[in-house]
């Protein structure tokens, strides 16, 4: 193995041990890697009695390092104690559930870019398949398609036909009713200029018609799918597409590791970027650096009440960013990820589309959790390694049953 290889499989290690959730494995995995890579670049020359002082203590003494680690991310509440606290601290107990009992109505996109240098081969498969499951497990009827198979113009997912098929299902939407939309297609990122985002990136889908329209971007996709919503009545997203972890924009997005965990997704990217700068130093060799960037996640420069450093701020793009409707998304990746186009079982279809219909079809009865939980083993299965996530419109109980 190369020092190349080595460098490109450290990363991939940790960004893993980051994506499941693990701090305490992904910072002790970062060490294990540093001494690894010692050994193996022998020409780097390194302060030995420095690394010494400030890496083999807390290597020799990891139980108490880890119980540090688990105190501090507790004091600096940088995942929320328990989900039912969050819940009802945040006003989850005076939100209004969709019971969806109302009318159903669903949205499905399905683009395979045919004959184009970007073609996949998956999406209508894909579109296809979740609304068969749909209709007849949560008796969708008033359904509309949108797949660059058709003949007709106004049913091609264009940029102009999608944002107004968006419009039409959210039309004339009511308290107690159920909606439906589903997207499986490519999903990127372009620069933000709302200054909304912490990463200076919105997450985007992309329109058969990109290369004329642009892309559609998460602030628009908020807009037009989620603004219009009255209280009580429920939009279940899917996008089956890269980079689509916080494409609707919603403020919360929910972990199932074995505990209930959930984290502003603001703060999300903060933390990623830190992670990032700490995997840089232990590739170039900075001890100092190293030192630095690991200890940079627990010592105040992540403002966890406002990464801008202003506290109303900061709260007033939550509060902007909640909305009474009952919003949740499912979506195939985290923003710093791709969503594979695979074939399973001789079918080309989205490697999310197929995990929730795989786990619904053999688990009708599951909560929020379980259903998460369920979907992200299938991928682990199946050796994906992008993680899907669940983001919603409020808090939420994540042991409530998955209805639609």
């Amino acid at each position: 193995m190369t020092i190349q290889d080595f460098f490109q499989r450290s990363f991939e290690s940790f960004q893993q041990s980051f994506e499941n959730g693990g701090f305490q494995d992904f910072l002790q995995q970062g060490i294990d890697q540093f001494s690894v890579m010692q050994n193996m670049n022998q020409e780097v020359k390194r302060d030995r009695k420095r690394f010494d002082i400030n890496f083999n203590t807390w290597d020799g003494e990891n139980q108490e390092f880890n119980r540090t680690v688990d105190e501090k991310i507790r004091e600096e509440n940088l995942w929320n104690r328990d989900v039912d606290n969050f819940y009802y601290e945040n006003d989850g107990d005076e939100f209004v559930r969709s019971a969806c009992d109302g009318n159903k109505k669903a949205l499905f996109i399905g683009i395979n870019y045919t004959g184009t240098s970007a073609e996949l081969k998956g999406c209508i498969n894909d579109v296809r398949n979740i609304s068969e499951l749909m209709c007849r497990r949560y008796g969708f009827q008033n359904c509309l398609y949108l797949t660059d198979e058709q003949d007709d113009p106004i049913m091609k997912p264009t940029y102009h036909n999608i944002i107004e098929a968006m419009k039409w299902l959210v039309e004339g939407a009511q308290p107690g009713d159920s909606l439906f939309f589903h997207y499986s297609g490519h999903g990127g990122t372009a620069t933000d200029k709302e200054g909304d985002e912490t990463d200076g990136f919105d997450e985007t889908i992309i329109p058969l018609d990109f290369q004329s329209k642009g892309q559609i971007l998460d602030d628009e996709i908020y807009e037009n799918l989620v603004t219009p919503l009255p209280k009580g009545c429920r939009l279940t997203a899917i996008f089956d597409s890269c980079h689509s972890g916080t494409v609707m924009d919603l403020p919360y997005t929910y972990q199932c590791d074995g505990s209930i965990e959930v984290i502003e997704n603001d703060v999300r990217k903060e933390i990623f970027k830190k992670a990032v700068n700490i995997v840089g130093s232990f590739i170039q060799g900075d001890q100092a650096m190293i030192t630095s960037s690991l200890l940079g996640l627990f010592d105040g420069s992540i403002d966890f009440s406002n990464l801008s450093g202003n506290k109303t701020n900061n709260q007033a793009i939550i509060e902007k960013r909640k909305h009474d409707a009952d919003v949740i998304q499912f979506s195939g990746c985290r923003d710093n990820q791709t969503s594979a186009d695979a074939k399973i079982n001789n079918q080309a279809t989205g490697a999310m589309s197929y995990a929730f219909i795989t786990v619904l079809n053999e688990n009708p009865n599951l909560t929020y959790s379980q259903l998460l939980t369920q979907i992200r083993q299938v991928m682990r299965e199946k050796n994906f390694k992008q993680i899907p996530q669940l983001s919603t419109s409020h808090p939420m109980n994540m042991n409530e049953e998955f209805i639609m």
